[in-house]
């Protein structure tokens, strides 16, 4: 992946900098965009990384990214819209759940890969390699199961029917369009035996044992450069979590 250039959103989180550091590794260029840069010297010390300080939810701030991606590099091969979190009244349903954080979580969890395409967009298409372009999201399986969580559940279903509104469009240009939607994915620092969270929905696994971060890095990897005939699908990655 020496050749290919990567901006991720969301980069930095418990999954984020596991694919990012997966795909430096890989010999990709990898632009993070997110709120915070990295605390991991791996990341940072390597010579293909890029971090700009970006609020995907700030069409100004994503504009200012564009900008520095054009200066830096002139195009870009794979977006990867990871950015993305539930709000905390969402716990208690739609009776608990403030107009605000309704507000605040469609904004984040749906407007904002909305954002990011139509920002970046001539950037991927400015790509000369038609087979290695592509538009990834990141989505839930609260998308298709009953989880609660009742704005962020909406913003994830969104995010297929926006793929399906813009894979024809984007296909002209020779990008694919595809989204991942996660379910229960515990971060390497977290113990997982014994917490009560946890031990409750290891019940709904067929096998019984959660997708991790390496997982979620795997597929993508796969996806941007193995499975390059995979477009407009919805690749659920949970362990048989929502059957």
């Amino acid at each position: 992946m020496e050749d290919t250039v990567i901006v991720i959103t969301g980069g930095h989180g418990g999954i984020g900098k596991v694919v990012v550091y997966c795909l430096l590794k890989k010999g990709a260029k990898v632009v993070v965009l997110d709120t915070n840069d990295t605390k991991s010297s791996k990341i940072k010390s390597n010579e293909n990384y890029t971090f700009i300080k970006t609020d995907v939810t700030n069409i100004n701030d994503l504009q200012n990214a564009h900008d520095i991606i054009k200066e830096k590099y002139n195009h870009i091969n794979h977006l990867i819209s990871m950015a993305g979190i539930n709000m905390k009244s969402e716990v208690e349903g739609i009776k608990g759940i403030t107009f605000e954080d309704i507000d605040k979580s469609i904004k984040l969890n749906l407007n904002a890969h909305i954002y990011l395409i139509k920002t970046m967009l001539d950037l991927l298409e400015n790509a000369k390699q038609k087979d290695n372009k592509s538009f990834l999201m990141i989505s839930s399986i609260n998308a298709i199961t009953a989880y609660g969580l009742p704005a962020y559940s909406a913003a994830k279903s969104g995010i297929y029917g926006f793929m399906n509104s813009i894979l024809n469009e984007l296909g002209k240009s020779y990008i694919r369009v595809n989204t991942i939607s996660l379910g229960t994915v515990p971060h390497m620092e977290q113990e997982v035996k014994g917490d009560e969270y946890f031990e409750h929905y290891v019940k709904h696994l067929a096998i019984k044992h959660f997708v991790r971060p390496n997982d979620v890095a795997d597929t993508i990897y796969a996806l941007l450069k193995i499975a390059k005939c995979i477009n407009g699908q919805n690749i659920v990655l949970d362990m048989g979590q929502s059957v």
